[in-house]
């Protein structure tokens, strides 16, 4: 059985404690407090920075890493003798398929099977909500320079409540004339790693105020790390949009 658990990702490391296994972390990364309770832990960098020979030194049964990783910096963790579980989810069917994974690597398959059923039944509740109104064209903007659309589990999440995800496919590098051709009536504002974000300056691109979301007022910044970190914060997630796509809606 797995004790001592190194976490490269927050959305790992938000798993691992949403299971109940806080106990087995022995580091975690300096970004992970924005999804859990993390003090008293040792803080390493995630995979795309990582010190191999600072993890290694914490003596951890498995390292956890996740996208966005370099090769290298995995290759670094394996010479120096550590097991690596990379994920590399893609879809909300991978995020909880890992979600179970890492259940049964701790031997608590249940905590994760049930958590699992929470946040499907949580997604659930808003896609019956959204049932009937009107279908809204939405781009989610993860990055702006170079402009990269939202992960491809933030594009399900948008389509099950009732929008529609623009343009398509999701997570990669796109042209602003890609999002002035698709008119989005709503922008949801989500940089990855940043925590306070200005919708505004989304708004005052040259060429944007054609846009019908710039035009109605409705660009919307949200807590991103609720949507681009895959574990159990999606449930937050999936607020964060509804209420950009509901505005008038009560939670």
């Amino acid at each position: 059985m797995l004790k001592r658990i190194a976490s490269l990702e927050p959305s790992v490391t938000a798993t691992l404690i949403a299971l109940g296994q806080r106990d087995r972390l022995v580091a975690v990364t300096r970004f992970c407090h924005r999804l859990a309770d993390v003090e008293g832990l040792p803080q390493v960098d995630n995979t795309w920075s990582v010190d191999a020979a600072e993890v290694a030194a914490l003596e951890p049964d498995l390292v956890v890493a996740g996208v966005p990783y370099r090769a290298g910096k995995v290759d670094e963790l394996l010479k120096a003798g550590l097991d690596v579980l990379c994920l590399y989810p893609n879809s909300l069917a991978d995020v909880y398929r890992h979600i179970c994974w890492l259940g049964r690597l701790c031997d608590v398959p249940q905590q994760a099977d049930a958590l699992v059923e929470k946040m499907r039944l949580e997604l659930a509740v808003l896609q019956a909500r959204a049932a009937g109104r009107p279908r809204q064209r939405v781009y989610v903007e993860q990055w702006p320079d170079p402009l990269m659309n939202g992960m491809p589990w933030v594009a399900e999440i948008v389509e099950a409540l009732g929008g529609e995800f623009v343009p398509r496919p999701g997570n990669r590098r796109i042209s602003e004339e890609e999002v002035i051709a698709a008119d989005p009536e709503v922008i949801l504002v989500n940089w990855a790693g940043v925590e306070n974000i200005n919708p505004a300056r989304v708004s005052a691109r040259p060429g944007w105020e054609r846009i019908s979301a710039v035009r109605a007022g409705r660009v919307v910044a949200v807590n991103e790390i609720a949507l681009n970190a895959p574990g159990p914060n999606l449930s937050e997630g999936m607020w964060e949009v509804w209420r950009a796509l509901c505005p008038e809606e009560t939670a």
